[in-house]
């Protein structure tokens, strides 16, 4: 008999709220590098700052939506199981109320979030409505959810998920949220991700690595990130497999 997964309702700590302020902190200390690598400075014609120097407002503004793809894919980053997430959104459906209760499991949270609409908006638009607060990474206004926008995002947040759903080992939904997210913050600098592998030797044998612009800018960018993945012992990001999903995706 297939065994009936039970929805969670078990209080976890979130890691949008506290984590974002912290993962803005740590990119503002690569931030120099991190624009120029988006040609930030080229576009607006300006010299690049000494790496040290002290970043401008409007230069730590530029570098929400990594903080926003990184908290996201910390989000995503849970172990929780795809029936144990769809068990959950089921209970949120038939009553909307459990979510301002705020012991939801960040993943169930996040995908209501994802699917989240006031209107006929892009889902996951006016997502800050499901967290219940103003995070910096966010400049619009925060509404109180209604329980029919609620419901209908964990509505459709089961669609997607059963739709996505495949056999075996389940793969790590970071790696897909990172590039998309900083796939398309890269490519709104104006250039394309493409592969580049290059051979080297290692313990006496011809490999061939990754590597180009886009690679870089993903090893500046995921160190904190990965470190919050290594304080709760959870599965560590790759730049080979997000660099090779970005590329899919360009196709």
């Amino acid at each position: 008999m297939p065994t009936l997964s039970k929805p969670q309702l078990i209080e976890r700590e979130s890691p949008w709220r506290r984590e974002s302020d912290r993962i803005q902190r740590e990119l503002c200390r690569k931030g120099v590098p991190i624009l120029a690598g988006l040609r930030y400075y080229a576009e607006r014609d300006l010299p690049v700052p000494e790496a040290d120097q002290l970043m401008l407002v409007q230069d730590v503004e530029a570098l929400k939506p990594i903080t926003g793809a990184l908290t996201f894919a910390a989000a995503a980053s849970e172990e929780l199981s795809d029936a144990g997430v769809i068990a959950t959104l089921r209970k949120v459906s038939r009553n909307p109320s459990l979510l301002r209760l705020g012991q939801l499991p960040p993943e169930v949270e996040w995908d209501i979030a994802c699917n989240y609409q006031r209107g006929d908006e892009k889902p996951g638009t006016h997502w800050p409505d499901v967290w219940g607060d103003q995070p910096a990474i966010f400049g619009g206004l925060v509404e109180v959810p209604t329980d029919a926008n609620i419901g209908r995002a964990a509505f459709a947040a089961i669609a997607k998920r059963q739709r996505a759903r495949k056999r075996g080992r389940r793969p790590n939904a970071a790696n897909q949220v990172l590039a998309e997210h900083l796939g398309e913050i890269y490519r709104q600098s104006g250039q394309r991700i493409t592969r580049h592998r290059h051979p080297e030797m290692r313990h006496g044998k011809l490999v061939f690595v990754e590597s180009g612009p886009f690679y870089d800018f993903l090893s500046l960018v995921l160190p904190p990130l990965q470190a919050y993945l290594r304080e709760r012992r959870l599965a560590p990001v790759t730049i080979d497999t997000i660099v090779r999903l970005a590329t899919e995706a360009e196709r």
